[in-house]
């Protein structure tokens, strides 16, 4: 029996939840008439802050609960357990491991260099040394004079000049025995859980200021009830800000499930190669 499936209990719940809050926001915005307010700039600003403080503070609670949820989850929790483990075999080699990065950060960037001086037919022995480094003399204009041949040696050139900028983010040994891939960049290991959290509540903060702004400034009335009117307002604003809120809970989940626990299933392979590193080469 699986320990966890948060996924089909999100369709399944929080799913047919939200439909529900989107359908009663529909509905109960046809009891309500929206006209400006006629508040002060002060009086703006206060209800503003004030509805900031609680979307953000919805959306916070449901992103913890999302990424809580995803720690749960049971391959989570296998892939850290197995990254857990990985770390301390290769504990008898660590004095290694720094080697090893230096190692691997020289051949993915030979890697690299090599496909991008591949598509003008030119040989990377023949513009860097084995260690990276650069030969002063490197030939690359030395085809002829004719037009044809300009243009092959101007392309050289440029394609040259792309190798010599690559950059990579470097391998280090704290990235693979601790918490936090791009395809074009194989020792980028994503976003940690607090940068992932630090990101998002940035982008939070952006989204609710101008919802803020919108809330503060414009408000509704009813002919003999503004009490009522104001209450239906208030919720309206508290079921947008759930629905957000269930929304950025089930995308965490799936943020730690996929892109984190990918970082770490990477970070596993790496420590994994190492160890064979480690195992057969000869002690100095």
């Amino acid at each position: 029996m699986k320990k966890n499936n948060f996924t089909e209990s999100f369709y399944r719940s929080a799913g047919y939840f939200v439909v529900v809050l989107i359908s009663l926001v529909y509905v109960a915005s046809s009891l309500i008439n929206i006209s400006k307010t006629g508040k002060s700039i002060y009086e703006i600003i206060a209800t503003g802050v004030l509805s900031l403080i609680v979307g953000i503070m919805i959306n916070g609670i449901f992103r913890s609960i999302g990424i809580r949820r995803g720690d749960e989850d049971e391959r989570t929790v296998a892939t850290n357990n197995l990254h857990a483990r990985t770390v301390d075999e290769i504990a008898p080699y660590i004095d290694k491991l720094d080697e090893f990065c230096e190692r691997e950060n020289a051949r993915v960037l030979r890697e690299i260099r090599t496909r991008i001086l591949a598509k003008e037919g030119m040989k990377y022995s023949d513009y860097f040394d084995s260690e990276g480094g650069t030969f002063e003399n490197a030939k690359i204009n030395c085809r002829g004079d004719s037009r044809i041949d300009r243009e092959i040696d101007k392309a050289r050139a440029k394609t040259y000049k792309k190798a010599l900028r690559v950059k990579i983010k470097p391998l280090v040994s704290s990235n693979l025995t601790s918490d936090g891939v791009k395809a074009s960049d194989p020792f980028d290991f994503g976003r940690s859980k607090k940068e992932f959290t630090s990101r998002k509540n940035a982008s939070d903060m952006i989204i609710k200021l101008l919802m803020a702004v919108i809330f503060g400034y414009f408000g509704v009335s009813l002919a003999s009830q503004v009490n009522v009117a104001s209450i239906i307002w208030n919720a309206l604003q508290i079921v947008l800000y759930i629905t957000g809120g269930v929304i950025q809970m089930y995308s965490s989940y799936m943020w730690v499930v996929d892109d984190y626990r990918g970082s770490v299933i990477k970070k596993i392979d790496y420590l994994q190669k190492f160890k064979k590193y480690a195992q057969t080469k000869p002690e100095r």
